[in-house]
């Protein structure tokens, strides 16, 4: 099962975000600060956009652009496990926890900045993995998101298959490869051209349309 945290297992909040401090530039914690296991995934669908190692502050990150134009940053890794322009998804393994750049002791800095990717221009991490924005001990076995139910069911392409912008072969297509996945939002919405269509969202980019039902595995 997914989930919008970066950790699996038990885990613990050590600084919750917005904490006033002066050791932030902001004068403010700009992320939540995770202890737990090793392994860090992906908390979001979307795309690899930045890699730096050896940061003065962050140490070793990762930066994701999310479905949503939201930027994800996972900081202070010991070792990085993606590459640049490399799509993910929540249950993607991302890379190891370790205690690179300005810290006090090995951790993950995570933080969800809005679409400018501005320093300080942020969310608030805790409400979107679905927990008390408080120092604490968590498991995110807890807060599993059910996909079939909150996004629509979870299917496969078993063929290259075009994502129409309209459910009809005159409309746009943009191709997508076998095996993708991909959430149909709704079955059976159209019959055109000799076919039935069901409205689907593609899962890596969120990019909605209308493809052919007998496409899938």
């Amino acid at each position: 099962m997914a989930t919008n945290i970066p950790l699996t297992g038990s885990f613990k909040v050590t600084c919750e975000y917005k904490r006033k401090g002066t050791e932030w530039l902001a004068g403010w914690h700009t992320g939540i600060d995770l202890v737990g296991s090793d392994t860090i995934y992906a908390t979001c669908d979307g795309i690899v956009v930045r890699i730096e190692k050896n940061d003065k502050s962050y140490g070793n990150f990762i930066v994701i652009e999310a479905t949503d134009g939201r930027y994800h940053w996972f900081c202070h890794l010991a070792r990085i496990d993606v590459n640049i322009n490399q799509n993910v998804t929540r249950i993607s393994k991302i890379g190891i926890m370790g205690d690179t750049g300005n810290t006090t002791g090995k951790h993950l800095h995570y933080e969800i900045r809005n679409a400018s990717n501005k320093y300080a221009d942020t969310v608030n991490p805790a409400e979107y993995m679905g927990i008390t924005n408080k120092v604490g001990t968590y498991n995110s076995n807890d807060y599993q998101i059910n996909e079939i139910v909150t996004q629509g069911e979870l299917k496969t392409l078993a063929r290259n298959t075009n994502l129409r912008s309209k459910p009809t072969t005159k409309s746009e297509a943009t191709l997508y490869l076998e095996n993708t996945t991909l959430y149909v939002l709704e079955k059976s919405v159209a019959e055109a051209d000799g076919y039935t269509w069901d409205k689907v969202r593609i899962r890596v980019n969120g990019k909605e349309g209308y493809m052919i039902n007998k496409n899938y595995k």
